[in-house]
């Protein structure tokens, strides 16, 4: 899982067809407690890398969806896998 922190796009000028490729910037995320669900809350939840290799171009293609994430502690997010009504006024 990453959060998108920029999309843009680079030209080649220096190949005959001029190429365009579109990427984009993300924060790569690492699963707390090995991806498992949180037991008190049912959620999955995420936290910056440690290793400081945290930071990466892709290309978009390479994205494959989106999902809601819920700041829970510093530096850490609630993955929201499902969105209903109750969570939302438990949440907010």
């Amino acid at each position: 899982m990453a959060r998108l922190l920029a999309l843009f796009k680079i030209t080649n000028i220096l190949s005959k067809t001029a190429a365009v490729h579109r990427l984009a910037l993300v924060r790569i995320l690492n699963p707390i407690n090995r991806g498992r669900f949180h037991i008190p809350s049912g959620y999955i939840q995420v936290g910056n890398r440690i290793n400081g290799r945290e930071m990466r171009i892709v290309s978009i293609g390479a994205l494959i969806g989106q999902t809601q994430v819920i700041p829970n502690l510093e530096k850490q997010w609630i993955v929201n896998h499902k969105i209903d009504l109750r969570t939302f006024n438990e949440i907010y």
